[in-house]
Parts: C-alpha cells; sequence; structure tokens
C-alpha cells in the first residue's frame, strides 16, 4: 500500500508540475483596456508566463466608460477578451466583483448581449471580505454600503450572511446561462462552519497564501484547508501567492513560479492525510499584475524570451515544427481548441503533427520544467 501511494503522489506532482492551472488578477484593468500596447504587455506577459485564467478588477470603472450592457459600447472589452483566447492562450476570462447585484445588472447582461463564447466571460469571481472587521464593524465600508442598507448587523455575523446571499445569488445566475461559466470566491478568513456552507455554493475556492516565502505557504493555509475539505468531496482550490513587496516579490524574482508551486505541492502531498484526498489542488493564482513585473515562471528552462513557428500555417492540417533549439524527447506536445479543451497531445516531441479537424487552435510545446511555448495554428 506505501508503494502504491508514493506511486500515485509521484504521478500526482507530476501532472500538477507539468499542466498546473495558473491564473493571474489583473489590477488597474480600466488603464490597460483600450491602450493597445498596455493589453499586448499584459497577454505577452500571460502567455510566456503560462497564464491561463485572467481575473479582471476595475470592471465598475469600465461599466461607467463604456456601457457594458449595451453590445454597441462594450465591443471594447469583448474583442480584448477574443484576443486574449484566440492569440494568446487564455482559456478563461473572470469577471470580479463585491456583490451580486453587479452580476446582476452587468455582467451577466454583458455575456448574454455578445453572441460569441470567444468574447464572454468564464468565471465570475465574488471578492468580499466578511472576515475583516475593521470593513464589517461600525463605520467601515461593507456596513456602511451593504449592511445598514439590508437591515443586517455590522459584524462578521452579518457580513457572512451578506455574502453567503449573494454567493447563491451568483451561482444561480452561472447556472442559468447559456454558457459555461465557473462561479468561485477569493477567501481568506472562513470558520469551519462558514467554510462548509461556502463549499455548497460555488466551483472553485481561491484561497490566500500571504506569506514571504513559500515554504511557509501550507503551514499558513492546511487549517483553512482541512476545514474546507471535512465534509466536501471533490472541491477544486487554487492558492494564491501575492506578488506584493511585502509578501512573495523579492522571493519570487530571485526564483520561479514553478520553484513556488512545487514547494507547496510537495508540502501537501508530504501531509498524505485522509483529508488533502477530498480537494483538488487547481494550480495557484497570482497577485497581482502590476506587482509582477521581474517574475517569471522559470529562470531555468530550456524554452525561455525562445519562438515558436510552423509552417505551413494555414495548412490543410499536416504542418512542421521549426524551431532554433533542438528538441528531444523530455520535451511534450498539445494542442487545444480555441476552448481550451485538449484534443491532441504526445509524451514526446515530433516535428511533424497531423490534425484531421478544421478550425483553429493552440499548439503548446513543454519542457519538463512545465514551462511552454505556444502558437495559434489554423487548418483550413
Amino acid at each position: 500500500m506505501k508503494n502504491t501511494f508514493t506511486l500515485f503522489t509521484m504521478l500526482f506532482v507530476f501532472v500538477l508540475q507539468s499542466n498546473a492551472s495558473r491564473a493571474l488578477y489583473v489590477n488597474d484593468f480600466h488603464n490597460i483596456l483600450g491602450d493597445i500596447n498596455a493589453e499586448i504587455n499584459l497577454l505577452a506577459y500571460s502567455q510566456n508566463n503560462g497564464i491561463e485564467t485572467l481575473l479582471l478588477y476595475d470592471l465598475h470603472i469600465i461599466h461607467s466608460l463604456h456601457d457594458l450592457t449595451n453590445s454597441s459600447t462594450n465591443f471594447i472589452l469583448a474583442d480584448f477578451i477574443l484576443n486574449a483566447k484566440s492569440n494568446y492562450g487564455i482559456s478563461n476570462i473572470t469577471a470580479t466583483g463585491e456583490n451580486e447585484s453587479f452580476f446582476s445588472n452587468v455582467i451577466d447582461i454583458y455575456n448574454n448581449s455578445r453572441t460569441s463564447s470567444l468574447e464572454k466571460f468564464d468565471g465570475y469571481n465574488l471578492e468580499f471580505e466578511f472576515w475583516d472587521v475593521s470593513s464589517t464593524s461600525t463605520g467601515g465600508y461593507y456596513c456602511n454600503n451593504y449592511l445598514i442598507p439590508n437591515g443586517l448587523p455590522c459584524n462578521t455575523d452579518g457580513a457572512f450572511e451578506f455574502y453567503l446571499s449573494n454567493l447563491q445569488t451568483i451561482n444561480l445566475l452561472a447556472n442559468n446561462n447559456i454558457h459555461p461559466i465557473i462561479t468561485e470566491s477569493y477567501i481568506g478568513w472562513p470558520t469551519a462552519e462558514q467554510a462548509d456552507s461556502i463549499s455548497s455554493n460555488l466551483d472553485l475556492i481561491r484561497i490566500h497564501a500571504y506569506v514571504n516565502n513559500p515554504q511557509l505557504a501550507f503551514d499558513y493555509t492546511e487549517n483553512r484547508l482541512f476545514d474546507f475539505a471535512y465534509n466536501n468531496t471533490g472541491l477544486d482550490i487554487s492558492i494564491i501567492y501575492s506578488s506584493e513587496p511585502n509578501f512573495m516579490q523579492n522571493w519570487l524574482i530571485n526564483n520561479s513560479m514553478l520553484d513556488a508551486e512545487q514547494i507547496f505541492i510537495n508540502d501537501f502531498n508530504n501531509i498524505a492525510s485522509n483529508w488533502t484526498s477530498n480537494i483538488n489542488l487547481n494550480g495557484f493564482t497570482y497577485f497581482a499584475y502590476t506587482y509582477n513585473s521581474g517574475i517569471n515562471l522559470s529562470s531555468k528552462s530550456n524554452l525561455s524570451k525562445n519562438k515558436l513557428k510552423t509552417q505551413p500555417n494555414p495548412s490543410n492540417g499536416i504542418f512542421q515544427i521549426n524551431n532554433p533549439r533542438n528538441f528531444s524527447e523530455e520535451y511534450q506536445i498539445e494542442i487545444l481548441d480555441i476552448s481550451g479543451r485538449l484534443v491532441q497531445n504526445y509524451k514526446h516531441y515530433f516535428n511533424q503533427i497531423h490534425i484531421n479537424t478544421k478550425g483553429v487552435f493552440i499548439l503548446k510545446i513543454y519542457d519538463k520544467n512545465g514551462t511552454y511555448i505556444s502558437e495559434k495554428i489554423v487548418i483550413n
């Protein structure tokens, strides 16, 4: 039994190391959207560092400038999302907000106003810090703006009641939308009872590990992970690392995202407790874009700032992969459709690939560290 568990652990680590889901909070987005150079910088950074999900802040500001409920004005956001998904390997775009009213009256209407799935949000993320005493107490931001107007007490219990009601509404919105939408939330410090209530009302939890060294991250999150796992199975959880200067910025600059992620994965697997099997460790999330300058996926990758080229492109389904570096069998290839679904994968590198379905695809080549380079390919 011990050997079986060891093999499972090794396989689990390999899968996460090679293909861990990676997300990025995009702050200051209202100053990025509409600025072509700023948009390209964001998307190129995401592509080069294996970012598959972008969580967008400042959408209320963008709505005030471009009425996101109107298809004749919200195209500025639709074009950005389309470009991210079509050309930069982004699988999911997530809207972040602090109340269900914004999702009901703006974000969901935006989604329904766009006809292409490539222009739509794929996740609704509720960010309401109900555990924050300074915000929920008398005179605090949540107290004045949400709790008093809804007849709730200005304390963490009242804030959690408001949060849970909002989460339930957002979950219903997502479930009723014809476009597949993940309901998720950023979580800091819930009680065990609160964790149990939260888990049954969403698909994904992003739980913060705000430390200055990843060796501290598992201990920092262990009790909360246990609370979420206790009465639940198959719960998807992403660990948030903060790139802010007072947290992990310095460590990440001198090491890499992959190093930080692998440390947490190793600590998680070494626990070998029954409760860990109740959790799907669904990769890592980074907070936030403007703090990530100088932070890269891997400082040791053989694929690094290296450009992939396929010929011919477009093609009739057979194309050659050309690259300045010599690939070897340690490299792996994935081909995904435009929605991010895996279509084909190769355990070893081949310089000629055949796809027998017409359409637009993303070709990714991974090295042993999990770093990849990618290119959009078109099959006529």
